[in-house]
């Protein structure tokens, strides 16, 4: 997973590290305890800021506020769930051009599929 020596160094100088008894990324925050999660989380924390992947869906298309996730999978998965209404329009720069093309074509295929 990671160099054990690198990750005793990070441990030590307070940068994520792997847990092998938990099997989680971890990352001590003085004066806050110990965050623990997936490597992009702890990452996050880390870093101050975390990935924004925001579009709309049957349950927000025409709303103040739109739904959102931190991963593209958690996007990828949002489209799987509401094919027909999700949508990126209005967020397009929040994704890359490989993102978004990827997301147009899986769109396309499963409209596709829904009327078979």
């Amino acid at each position: 997973m990671i160099d054990e020596t690198v990750n005793n160094e990070n441990k030590k100088c307070g940068r994520p590290y792997y847990d092998h008894e938990s099997g989680h990324w971890k990352l001590d925050l003085p004066g806050f305890g110990t965050e623990e999660g997936d490597l992009l989380y702890i990452c996050g924390d880390f870093a101050g800021t975390s990935l924004y992947f925001p579009f709309n869906d049957k349950q927000t298309i025409g709303r103040e506020y739109s739904d959102h996730e931190h991963t593209f999978n958690g996007v990828l998965k949002a489209l799987l769930e509401d094919p027909e209404y999700f949508s990126i329009e209005g967020f397009e720069e929040y994704y890359s051009e490989q993102e978004r093309q990827l997301l147009s074509k899986m769109q396309e295929k499963l409209r596709g599929q829904q009327s078979k």
